[in-house]
């Protein structure tokens, strides 16, 4: 009778003879026990059930997934996807390296491609695992194609984008699942599920402890975003893990740096870290780059009827104990060695929530999940902030939030003076102001136009003004580039300033305030009273920069269609992807399309200013969006574009959520930044 049941697939052989001999022992031993023949059946049909489903499984059938990036994340995933042939086919391979693509491609049968655009066409989801910076666009682009996404950590240093992703995919309901991959790992939830047993009863402090081994390569920690967004993200993610969900309060973090070249980065090697929570709960993080003795991977919850611990998982269980002493063997080596199950386990979830479909329970669960990654993110700012200030930074300092869904804030209010999102080109109350500016501006700034204006505006001969005479002259100034604001451009830099002062205070950082006040001047090429007779059209001072003498990138400029009137488009090199420059070159090496961050650049250092450098990019580049905000144009980046783009990156969040800050007492304020230009040599009179 069980053999009956059996279906006629032939690779179900092996189920048919191991199930005929199982049947002849039973009805020979225990004739009269009728309930092992019963038990036996059920326990045939389901076997069979799950075979028939994994054996007519063809490979269209399977999970094609596009695996983006094949460095060092890149690599553990291809291990995991090539682990599970039953579920996943490996249809693309994406990475800005041709022959690495190439290469892998060929080895694994799949298609390759520099460019995730071309891979999309053709795969039910995507697994993003390239470098740091370019973690957010390509999540967009893959939401936007509807593609179920599996991306490594961190989505983006910014919150207001990790909120965008997160909103994109709840909005679409794609599965997004961000690679936390210690969530997956046996011994962590293995603790996790006699916490919420209330094994220990109510938690009091938690410790985790992450220390890696061996320290990673200088190439890599330049661009990974620091030891916070890097490391201790994943620590915070656990903590977010093992409570529920509860957001911390305040947060004191320390740290330190041993080594030299990471010192260099202006980064740390080895952190503390304390978080408070509302319900009276405390956690503690310590972390380090390098720990000697292998990959140092604990947590300990103490609770008020006792305590958890997840020890660290060794190389094997022997013990050696002699009169000596007793010998431990050493833990895992590494991360790969350490997490090797979780990432199976993380790739064959997300596998599975895919394959469920959206009306599943799993489905469900994740879309109530990825509420989470913002106050992850924002726990990990706060931390960085508290360590970079040299205090104990609330929560409630980093970013605006609104309640939403989830009992945590979980959505930043990202609202102009108009009620309008920030950079809201689509339906803002300025609209057509602004599309008429930028549409101008693409037709006309051309490489011919901009080496006029630079040869005709670098002379620094339109006259010799102190600085805040030239903040009074703004006062005449609305931009008609920005749909946000419909105030004078003198009190938008005096918001910036003032908002970078209050997250970055001290004497240390007083340069930085010294750049929210400074980074418009430039705009004053648009005034009579500063320019006369070669006073600028809006468009050719204010707005998004581009370089000229390349391509521009449609994709992540605003308005882009104007560009094809610009007789630049049609060049022969001009209108080519590296046009004038080399890849690689350097951001440093680009000729930007004229306004009043290249303009503002070039006067400071003209004029002696001591301002760091990293100081004068956020001014030069702060509107160069497309490549800051939208990742295009990376490939001119150096080795050390990585640090300036951080920079930049970190004033952009004062220059955009600072225009819906009230109006500050200007007068009051002035004294202040009056020591601040002399202190950076640009007290008195500059040529201008």
């Amino acid at each position: 009778e069980i053999l009956q049941e059996l279906v006629g697939d032939k690779s179900l052989e092996h189920f048919r003879n191991e199930y005929e001999k199982l049947h002849r022992a039973l009805k020979k031993s225990h004739e009269s026990e009728k309930h092992l023949i019963k038990k036996c059946r059920e326990l045939n049909a389901e076997i069979v059930q799950n075979a028939v489903k994994d054996c007519s499984m063809t490979s269209t059938e399977k999970t094609r997934v596009a695996l983006v990036g094949l460095g060092r994340a890149g690599h553990f995933h291809l291990q995991s996807v090539l682990q599970l042939p039953h579920m996943v086919q490996l249809s693309w391979v994406v990475d800005i390296d041709e022959s690495k693509a190439q290469r892998i491609a060929a080895e694994q049968g799949c298609r390759w491609s520099t460019e995730l655009g071309e891979a999309l066409c053709d795969v039910d989801a995507v697994i993003i695992a390239s470098a740091t910076d370019t973690h957010f666009p390509y999540i967009m682009e893959s939401l936007r194609a509807n593609k179920a996404v599996l991306a490594e950590k961190p989505i983006s240093h910014e919150l207001h984008e990790v909120i965008e992703a997160v909103e994109l995919a709840k909005s679409r309901n794609l599965p997004f699942v961000c690679g936390y991959q210690r969530r997956a790992d046996r011994h962590f939830r293995a603790l996790k599920e006699q916490l919420d047993a209330g094994a220990v009863g109510k938690t009091k402090l938690v410790k985790t402890c992450s220390r890696d081994n061996p320290l990673p390569p200088l190439e890599y920690l330049r661009s990974s975003g620091g030891i916070f967004h890097d490391m201790l993200i994943h620590d915070f993610d656990m903590l977010d893990f093992l409570s529920n969900g509860e957001e911390p309060e305040s947060v004191t973090a320390i740290g330190h740096c041993y080594n030299a070249e990471i010192q260099k980065m202006n980064d740390i090697d080895t952190c503390a870290v304390m978080f408070k929570y509302a319900s009276g709960m405390m956690a503690m993080v310590d972390t380090s780059r390098d720990a000697s003795y292998g990959y140092d991977q604990r947590i300990e919850v103490f609770g008020e009827k006792g305590m958890l611990t997840a020890h660290n998982e060794l190389t094997s269980t022997v013990e050696l104990a002699t009169s000596a002493g007793h010998l431990r063997p050493p833990a895992m080596h590494s991360f790969p060695q350490r997490y090797l199950q979780a990432y199976r386990s993380e790739l064959t979830e997300f596998i599975e929530l895919v394959r469920a479909g959206s009306d599943s329970e799993a489905h469900a669960k994740e879309q109530v999940a990825m509420l989470r990654h913002p106050g992850v993110v924002r726990a990990t700012m706060a931390a960085e902030m508290s360590w970079k200030l040299g205090r104990t930074v609330q929560l409630a300092e980093v970013g605006r939030y609104s309640e939403s869904a989830r009992s945590v804030p979980g959505k930043m209010e990202a609202k102009n003076m108009f009620g309008d999102s920030f950079r809201n080109y689509e339906n803002s109350e300025r609209q057509e102001k602004v599309a008429a500016t930028y549409g101008l501006m693409h037709q006309n700034q051309t490489v011919e136009f901009v080496r006029e204006q630079r040869e005709k505006w670098m002379k620094f001969n339109k006259g010799v003004f102190t600085v805040m005479e030239v903040i009074s002259m703004l006062d005449d100034l609305v931009d008609d580039s920005d749909p946000d604001v419909d105030i004078p451009n003198s009190i938008h830099d005096f918001q910036t300033a003032e908002r970078i002062r209050e997250q970055w205070p001290g004497e240390e950082f007083d340069w930085f305030h010294l750049v929210g006040l400074l980074h418009d001047l430039g705009k004053v090429m648009a005034l009579p009273t500063m320019a006369g007779k070669d006073t600028l059209p809006q468009w050719a001072v204010v707005g998004d920069t581009f370089p000229v003498g390349c391509a521009p990138a449609e994709d992540a400029v605003i308005f882009p269609e104007a560009f094809r009137e610009n007789p630049d488009y049609h060049h022969p090199v001009f209108g080519t992807q590296n046009g004038i420059y080399e890849p690689g070159c350097g951001i440093s090496k680009l000729m930007f399309s004229w306004g009043h961050d290249e303009y503002m650049y070039q006067m400071l250092k003209f004029n002696g200013c001591t301002i760091p450098e990293q100081g004068l990019n956020m001014i030069r580049l702060h509107s160069f969006y497309p490549w800051h905000d939208k990742g295009a144009y990376s490939h001119f980046d150096s080795p050390e574009d990585t640090e300036t783009k951080k920079w930049v990156k970190e004033f952009n969040k004062f220059d955009l959520y600072s225009k819906a800050d009230a109006v500050p007492d200007v007068e009051k304020l002035k004294p202040y930044y009056a020591s601040l230009l002399k202190k950076y040599n640009l007290d008195g009179k500059l040529r201008w």
